[in-house]
């Protein structure tokens, strides 16, 4: 019988010469969602709704480590506005404050309306006051009914167009992406044209947003496999971000972090709770900054400054 010296001695296995699995060896950019157009206090008391109480939400996350503010307001009874005069008059407030931070609007302004004409009157007001106020537009890609009152009707020509005039105003189209349908039509009538400019910004939507699910509700895991698949379709030259909403919201930007996405957009726009299985509500928006950033720490991903995140993103200086 062998001793444990002529068994073992001398042996040892190649685990440290196994190569680096370099998906982490990226910075992270956190882009938070402080409020959006539809989640009210009768969903969670403490979600901002004042100018002052969204200024106060991404200065703290700023503060906690978001680059990019994805910007919503709303008006003195707290109900989501489209006025462009609402937005520069927030955006002020924040960049008094935030200096550097990228600010990334919803440019729909006139519902009445589809196409550049939908998004002109908030493109127009906001580059004209300086590119500061207007650095990325979020673009629904595919057709939507939000209620009976207004919908947003994409097609080709209607979304090359819009594509066509932020770029021409010096502002990067965000593509939000909730299937791979639309991801299809955004590569066939945009990327392959030549009209959008690289890097690409890609969004896969993941959990509920609001009004839909942007990826299947259960059971899991598939949830989080159909946001690693959607990863895959993505076209190279791109930078790409999770945005993370509902119950899971936490689950799918640790995935992120993991997958080696570019960018996380988190915060109390599309979120309630804190955890999946908790009925603990989010108290404040630099909480869940602050869990992001801290995870993404521990797991060896630095956190993108706002200037780090502008050359990320292929932004003007």
């Amino acid at each position: 019988m062998l001793t444990d010296k002529e068994l073992y001695g001398g042996f040892t296995t190649p685990l440290d010469r196994e190569p680096p699995q370099m998906a982490l060896d990226r910075k992270l950019i956190i882009n938070v969602a402080p409020t959006g157009a539809f989640t009210t206090r009768e969903q969670n008391p403490l979600h901002p709704v004042t100018t002052e109480q969204i200024v106060d939400a991404v200065v703290e996350s700023y503060r906690a480590g978001a680059s990019v503010w994805h910007v919503h307001v709303r008006d003195k009874d707290g109900l989501t506005t489209k006025d462009p005069k609402d937005f520069k008059r927030t955006i002020d407030l924040v960049l008094e404050r935030c200096p550097g931070i990228i600010t990334s609007v919803i440019p729909y302004a006139n519902v009445t309306s589809q196409g550049v004409e939908q998004i002109k009157p908030m493109v127009d007001y906001l580059t004209d006051a300086g590119p500061r106020y207007m650095q990325t537009a979020v673009l629904l890609i595919q057709t939507m009914s939000f209620s009976e009152k207004f919908s947003f009707v994409v097609n080709e020509p209607l979304f090359a167009g819009v594509v066509d005039y932020l770029e021409s105003r010096g502002v990067r189209p965000e593509f939000q992406v909730h299937s791979y349908g639309g991801m299809r039509d955004v590569c066939d009538w945009v990327l392959a044209k030549g009209i959008a400019k690289k890097p690409y910004l890609f969004n896969i939507m993941s959990g509920y947003h609001g009004f839909s699910h942007g990826s299947p509700p259960a059971p899991d895991p598939w949830n989080y496999i159909y946001m690693m698949t959607m990863q895959q379709t993505i076209p190279s030259g791109s930078c790409v971000g999770a945005c993370c909403g509902g119950r899971n919201w936490l689950p799918f930007a640790n995935q992120a972090i993991i997958l080696g996405f570019d960018a996380v957009r988190i915060g109390m726009e599309d979120a309630v709770y804190m955890y999946p299985h908790k009925d603990q509500k989010i108290e404040r928006c630099g909480d869940v900054v602050r869990k992001i950033a801290t995870i993404a720490r521990e797991l060896g991903r630095e956190i993108a400054t706002p200037a780090e995140a502008r050359q990320i993103m292929g932004l003007g200086t």
